[in-house]
């Protein structure tokens, strides 16, 4: 997985978190299991840059003026978005260390398109990410699914996924990831509507030219 550098500062729990805000900073926690939790700042425009090319599940090298803290790695356990501006609220990010395994949520891509969609099937994500464990050394934090050979009606569980003996899959087994659903009822009722007037017209084509046949001969 990708390393990204991000830069912390310490928070007093007397500021105003509102106010920090407006002034173009996250209010965040680092979560460390030997030094524990500590409230901190990340720079909104930062954050937003580091992670533009970056999936969200990528390791962070955390820079600060700390020592205890200074070249820490860490993930992001979790970001809070605010549900009318859908601006970042509020980071959770988790101290992690090489040698133990780490939990992360997956992003999952799909690659190919169905046999199922040439046919007139409609592709459906049903899973976006999924939850896997590992070394942080063999983490993946993107997961290809090759959906290509699906047809109509065709399902891709969570237990069809393999990936390696370094990798343990957390989501169940029999949770759905993909499927290829029929056309639905309004698709098919318009595609049926337009041949029936198609026809209805051909049909009229003929009584019209007959009765502008018989207007000569009067």
């Amino acid at each position: 997985m990708d390393i990204i550098n991000l830069n912390i500062e310490s928070r007093k729990k007397e500021n105003n978190l509102k106010t920090l805000r407006k002034n173009g900073l996250i209010p965040a926690v680092l979560y460390g299991k030997k030094t524990g939790s500590r409230i901190i700042l990340i720079n909104y425009k930062e954050f937003l840059k580091a992670f533009a090319k970056h999936s969200i599940s990528s390791f962070i090298n955390i820079l600060s003026n700390e020592a205890d803290v200074n070249g820490k790695m860490a993930v992001i356990k979790e970001v809070q978005k605010d549900p009318v501006t859908d601006g970042i609220i509020h980071v959770d990010l988790h101290e992690i260390s090489m040698d133990e395994k780490i939990e992360i949520e997956a992003v999952i891509h799909f690659n190919g398109k169905p046999e199922g969609v040439k046919l007139g099937g409609i592709l459906e994500p049903l899973m976006r990410h999924i939850a896997i464990k590992g070394y942080p050394k063999d983490i993946i934090d993107t997961i290809n699914i090759d959906v290509s050979g699906l047809n109509i009606g065709d399902i891709i569980h969570v237990g069809d996924l393999n990936l390696g003996d370094k990798i343990e899959i957390i989501t169940e087994k029999d949770a759905a990831i993909v499927t290829v659903a029929e056309p639905t009822v309004e698709e098919v009722s318009a595609s049926a509507g337009g041949a029936e007037s198609e026809t209805a017209a051909q049909a009229a084509a003929p009584s019209a030219a007959t009765a502008q046949q018989d207007s000569k001969k009067s």
